[in-house]
C-alpha cells in the first residue's frame, strides 16, 4: 500500500514534521513576520493532510492500478483525478468544520464568534462535497455491491447525512460541544460506509479482481496477529489514559491571560 501511495504519503509525512515545528516555532519567534511565517506553515501543515489523505481514500476506493506483484503502475497527477479531488475536498471540509467547532468550544470573544461564523458557512460545503461524493461513488467505484448485496448496510450512508444534518441543528443552537460530538460521528460514519463498501477487500486492483488486495491474501500470520494483538491490548489503552489527562490539562476554555501549551507541559 505504502509504495502505491509513495507520493501523497510523503508529502502527509513532510507536511506533518511541518505543523509539528511551527507549533512549536511559533511562540519562540522573536518578530512579527517570524510568527506569520510559522503560521503561516501551520497553515500548509494542516491543510495538505487533510486534502491528501481524502484524495488517498478516494483513490482506494475507485482501484489503484497495481498488479499481482503489487507493483503500482500510475503516478501522482493519475491520483488528483476528479473523484479522488473531491475525495479530498470532502476530508478537507469536514475536517475544517470539526477544527471551528472545537474552537467555537474551546474560545472567548472574537476568536469564538469568528470560529462559530465560519463553521456555519463551510458545512454548507460539507453537506455538498458529501452528497456529491455519495453519488459520485455509484458511477466511480463497487462500493455499492457490499450495499445492494445486503441492504441493511444503507443505514451507514444514511446515518453519516444525518449526523451532518444534526451537526447544523446544534451549531444554530451554539450548542458546540454537542455539535463537536456530532461532527465525531459524521467523519466516523463517512469512513465506515468506506469500510463496509470495500469489504472483504482493503485495497482493490483496478487493474483486475485478481491482483486486489483482501483481509484474506494480504494478513500476517496467525501468530504475528496474535502478538499485535496483545501488543495492542496493552498499549492502547495506554495512549488513550495519556491523551485523556492531556486534554484534561487544557479542559475549560482558553483565555488570553492562559499559559501557552508548553508553559502547562
Amino acid at each position: 500500500m505504502f509504495s502505491s501511495l509513495y507520493s501523497p504519503l510523503m508529502f502527509i509525512l513532510f507536511a506533518l514534521i511541518l505543523r509539528g515545528a511551527a507549533l512549536e516555532m511559533r511562540g519562540k519567534a522573536a518578530s512579527t513576520g517570524g510568527r506569520k511565517l510559522w503560521d503561516m506553515c501551520l497553515v500548509v501543515g494542516s491543510f495538505v493532510p487533510a486534502l491528501l489523505f481524502g484524495v488517498a481514500f478516494a483513490n482506494i476506493f475507485r482501484g489503484i492500478p497495481i498488479d499481482g506483484e503489487g507493483i503500482y503502475h500510475g503516478s501522482l497527477r493519475g491520483l488528483l483525478n476528479p473523484y479522488g479531488l473531491l475525495g479530498g475536498l470532502l476530508f478537507l471540509s469536514l475536517f475544517l468544520v470539526h477544527g471551528c467547532l472545537w474552537l467555537a468550544a474551546k474560545s472567548e470573544g472574537d476568536l469564538h464568534q469568528r470560529a462559530a461564523k465560519m463553521s456555519g458557512r463551510i458545512w454548507i460545503a460539507a453537506l455538498v462535497a458529501a452528497a456529491l461524493f455519495l453519488g459520485y461513488s455509484a458511477i466511480e467505484t463497487n462500493l455499492y455491491d457490499n450495499y445492494r448485496a445486503m441492504p441493511a448496510l444503507f443505514i451507514i450512508p444514511f446515518l453519516a447525512v444525518c449526523t451532518l444534518i444534526v451537526v447544523r441543528v446544534f451549531i444554530g443552537n451554539a450548542s458546540w460541544w454537542k455539535a463537536w460530538f456530532a461532527s465525531c460521528a459524521a467523519i466516523a460514519a463517512a469512513a465506515l460506509f468506506g469500510v463496509a463498501g470495500l469489504y472483504p477487500a482493503l485495497f482493490p486492483s483496478s487493474m483486475g479482481k485478481a491482483y486486489t488486495m483482501t483481509i484474506y491474501n494480504s494478513s500476517s500470520s496467525p501468530l504475528a496477529l496474535k502478538i499485535m494483538l496483545v501488543v495492542a491490548l496493552i498499549f492502547v489503552p495506554i495512549v488513550i489514559i495519556y491523551q485523556a489527562w492531556a486534554y484534561s490539562l487544557f479542559r475549560g476554555k482558553v483565555k488570553e491571560q492562559d499559559s501557552g501549551y508548553e508553559k502547562v507541559y
